[in-house]
């Protein structure tokens, strides 16, 4: 039997767990200014993908190897579970394999997944991918600006390509796979838990369409737009965004800081 990778870890705080997923041009450093902001009244648990960062590469292609490594990582621990972009897929995914996992779903900017789309198109965006995926530690501020929205501060741009940077092309072509042969929609119906939709109200990356689908399908879905943020709202509007997490997280189960 198979034993699943030991994926890296950041976690700080003190209360209700939450577990934080990067994107596909991302890494756990993503989300120092989230957990920054949160970890007084969560237990914050932020990862390197496989691929990614510190973590090992890999296992095999496909979402199963990242879950069941995600899976071993929690030990059976159910936690909310906040992905942006791919890491809303993955944090789907992690639902619809292991639900007793996962508390809530907090999916920002979320990708559903491109198998829907003509082969030729997927293709195209493939080929993007696999010529991007050597440069984008070279090419990290351009690539954030062209994830950011227009006029977003060059701090916030730095911190897009800082944890841009720690992005190994193993990862990253892995993740662009899965993404590119994934259609979620077909998951939604059968997940129950508690959901809140995040999105950039300026992101051109995967637009709002995916957000608008999750908010339609998920029952009692919470849906809040990010004013003045693009594609990485937990990077670009900080406070807002850990400010929707927190709201969310205390009104719908009633916590009270740190258990």
């Amino acid at each position: 039997m198979t034993v699943p990778m030991t994926l890296a870890t950041t976690r700080s705080g003190q209360g209700p767990s939450v577990l934080f997923l990067h994107g596909i041009g991302g890494s756990r450093v993503s989300w120092d200014e989230t957990t920054r902001r949160l970890d007084k009244d969560f237990r914050c648990i932020a990862i390197d993908l496989p691929g990614y960062g510190d973590s090992p590469d890999p296992d095999g292609p496909g979402l199963d190897p990242i879950l069941d490594a995600i899976a071993v990582l929690l030990d059976g621990a159910a936690t909310h579970v906040v992905g942006v972009s791919f890491g809303g897929l993955c944090a789907l995914a992690l639902a619809r394999r292991h639900p007793h996992l996962v508390r809530s779903l907090i999916l920002a900017d979320a990708t559903l997944g491109r198998s829907i789309g003509a082969a030729g198109e997927r293709e195209r965006w493939m080929n993007m991918r696999r010529e991007m995926a050597p440069h984008l530690s070279e090419n990290s501020l351009e690539r954030a600006a062209e994830i950011a929205a227009p006029g977003a501060p060059p701090e916030a741009l730095e911190e897009i390509a800082r944890a841009m940077r720690r992005v190994r092309p193993t990862g990253y072509i892995t993740v662009a796979e899965i993404i590119a042969s994934t259609d979620a929609r077909p998951w939604l119906n059968g997940l129950s838990a508690p959901a809140l939709i995040l999105c950039g109200e300026q992101d051109t990356v995967t637009g709002r369409g995916p957000s608008d689908t999750l908010a339609a399908a998920l029952p009692g879905a919470r849906y809040e737009l990010i004013a003045e943020a693009g594609h990485a709202p937990h990077i670009e509007q900080p406070d807002r965004f850990a400010d929707a997490l927190r709201t969310f997280l205390l009104d719908a189960f009633l916590l009270d800081g740190p258990a």
